[in-house]
């Protein structure tokens, strides 16, 4: 999911018992109501739980951005489809490194 802003995001947003775990973060600028050009921050967000283990964690940032039918797909079609396969590997290879550096954070 993507999440926009005025200001830059933070990788770990806790507010209460929710966390929004936020990664390839980028500035954009883009024309404001009044005409001017007006700077933006965008990032891809998961929602989580502060106390969400390991393994729900990883579950939720990858279910940000696939769904299980995508994820099942893009496994099935890995001989297909290895760029898309590869792409896929190296996410989850991210969303384990978000959720290790939560559980970092919070110990």
């Amino acid at each position: 999911m993507k999440s926009y802003a005025g200001r830059q995001f933070e990788t770990y947003e806790a507010s209460g018992q929710e966390l929004r775990i936020h990664w390839d973060v980028e500035q954009i600028t883009k024309e404001g109501i009044d005409g001017q050009p007006e700077t933006q921050w965008v990032a891809n967000e998961a929602l989580c739980g502060t106390a969400d283990d390991r393994g729900m964690l990883i579950s939720k940032i990858i279910g940000s951005v696939y769904s299980t039918a995508d994820e099942i797909a893009t496994i099935n079609n890995k001989d297909e489809k290895p760029e898309q396969y590869a792409e896929y590997q190296t996410f989850r290879t991210q969303a384990k490194a978000l959720a290790d550096g939560w559980l970092a954070v919070r110990s």
